[in-house]
């Protein structure tokens, strides 16, 4: 039990890291970030965050990396959604609105390792391939709609290329609680981006 424990407590302490590097790395930059930083902010020494990770370009990687690694699975989900591919894509709209809101810290590391790229390529590459899997999934779904008649037949890939660049800067730019009913107006300008047939009374 003992072991079970100190494990838990060991993996709550390192996630703790990553989330505090989350929001000091996109603030302060790769440079300015300092275990000393890190410690302080946290409450605890920066000989402990050695223990964890063995230097400052891991522990970027990790808190880059690590956090993708759980989004991908609900961001991606959408495929497998039940109903008609529109009804896929508002579910999605919805459910990716939720997350966007309430991760806007990782959204500033991502665009930060973005303008970087060069400086961080290995970062930047499982950014890029997140993408890739996204709209190559997101292209087949809207391909279904417009194949049912549910959606105008716009260039399905240029769709889901537009939608992706617009989620992650609804998420960069609005700073209001996830409450707030701006988030409403995001969903539903984010509908009108994959061009929905207007539903006409016989």
């Amino acid at each position: 039990m003992a072991r079970t424990v100190n494990a838990q407590a060991r993996q709550e302490k390192r996630d703790l890291i990553i989330q505090t590097a989350v929001t000091v790395f996109p603030e302060h930059g790769f440079s300015g970030t300092t275990f000393a930083l890190l410690a302080k902010k946290i409450g605890i020494s920066p000989a402990t965050i050695l223990l964890y990770f063995e230097s400052k370009e891991e522990l970027f990687r990790c808190t880059v990396i690590e956090p993708l690694e759980r989004f991908r699975e609900p961001f991606l989900a959408f495929s497998t959604y039940e109903g008609t591919p529109l009804e896929k894509i508002l579910a999605m709209i919805d459910w990716h609105v939720q997350m966007v809101a309430s991760t806007s810290s990782y959204l500033r590391l991502v665009q930060y390792v973005l303008g970087q790229h060069q400086r961080f390529p290995q970062e930047a590459e499982a950014l890029y391939h997140f993408a890739e899997e996204s709209m190559n999934r997101l292209t087949s779904v809207i391909e279904d709609g417009q194949a049912a008649g549910q959606l105008q037949k716009l260039d399905a890939r240029e769709v889901a290329w537009g939608y992706i660049c617009f989620i992650q800067g609804v998420g960069l730019v609005n700073t209001d609680e996830a409450t707030s009913p701006i988030w409403d107006s995001m969903r539903r300008v984010g509908i009108h981006m994959f061009a929905p047939v207007p539903v006409t009374n016989p």
